[in-house]
């Protein structure tokens, strides 16, 4: 790999290894985000050329990176709405890249590149993650309408909105927010639903879930084995602190007092999340005290990637509800 640009400023690598003939159709430059990390595909995978894996090119810079980055996404000629859409775990801003070239009109998006995204910290002091959900939300010029959340963010969301709820605040006064779209939740009601045997499986969506990204974001079709060796580089540089992070979160959604959320929510499922699944989805929203869902059909766990022109008519039409001053429609 070589280096092309400045180390602070926005960089690109060139790399002629299999990894990026295969999955960028022989294309010589790699666009980076967030602190000069080269981000190669959408949901959990920094490029990483195996040939300089772990020796020659330093190519995740763990002690340079900034924790959260901002970005407008193209400012609409005329603004309504302005929405904060925050990614999953090992995922980046990218994974909504599909969806922003379909956003409904006038709609202001902001992306967070959150600490846990793909190339972000390897760790972090903070024990509560879902404070940075607040700062970035804080940091959009403006102010906030809407939330939305994808996979591991829809958790950390979830439990804001509820213990703001549990210790009597209003989301709308603390946060200046109106609604929030969760994507592809987590959510199980008893401590009981988890099992002892299923810890193993835990890993196993996370491997697929960085799997089905670079299945999405990579212009030709990948020999299965190559995208298996790049889902496990993905999860590598992840590492154990987030991994566990993200199982404690889940973990908590038992415990966590959503009937008392009154915000607007509106819940957003595939149909054949193998990662979610959507039947946790569905519980959620019944369990919310003000929400809607919409079940996308023949969609995995990234909705507004795999089906964005469907993902964007379900969030305009959220969107419609607010602005009528009314509550979303009953659960479906």
């Amino acid at each position: 790999m070589r280096q092309c640009r400045s180390a602070r400023a926005t960089r690109r690598f060139a790399c002629h290894c299999k990894i990026v003939d295969q999955a960028f159709a022989g294309a010589e430059d790699v666009a980076s985000v967030g602190g000069g990390l080269p981000d190669g595909i959408l949901t959990g995978v920094t490029l990483c050329c195996p040939n300089s894996f772990g020796k020659g090119y330093p190519v995740l810079q763990k002690g340079d990176v900034e924790p959260l980055v901002l970005r407008q996404r193209g400012a609409p000629a005329e603004a309504g709405h302005r929405a904060l859409l925050l990614h999953g775990l090992g995922s980046s801003e990218s994974c909504w890249d599909a969806f922003a070239a379909h956003r409904p009109s006038g709609l202001d998006l902001w992306t967070a590149g959150l600490p846990w995204r793909a190339g972000g910290p390897f760790a972090i002091p903070e024990r509560d993650e879902s404070a940075w959900i607040t700062e970035a939300i804080a940091r959009v010029p403006g102010g906030v309408d809407v939330v939305v959340a994808h996979s591991y963010a829809t958790v950390l969301l979830l439990a804001l909105l509820a213990d703001a709820a549990a210790g009597g605040a209003d989301p709308r006064e603390e946060l200046g927010i109106r609604g929030v779209v969760l994507v592809s939740p987590f959510f199980r009601q008893r401590p009981e639903d988890f099992s002892w045997a299923e810890l193993p499986g835990f890993l196993d969506r996370l491997r697929l879930g960085a799997a089905d990204g670079i299945r999405l974001m990579a212009r030709k079709s990948l020999d299965p084995d190559l995208r298996a060796e790049m889902a496990e580089h993905a999860c590598a540089q992840l590492g154990p602190h987030w991994v566990v992070r993200y199982l404690n979160a889940y973990l908590r959604t038992p415990f966590l007092p959503v009937e008392l959320v009154g915000l607007p929510v509106h819940v957003i499922v595939g149909d054949r999340d193998p990662i979610a699944p959507p039947a946790e989805g569905e519980s959620l929203a019944a369990r919310l005290g003000n929400a809607s869902i919409d079940r996308i059909d023949d969609c995995g766990h990234t909705p507004m990637a795999e089906r964005p022109e469907r993902f964007s008519l379900t969030v305009r039409q959220f969107l419609t509800t607010l602005s009528a001053g009314h509550p979303p429609a009953a659960v479906n």
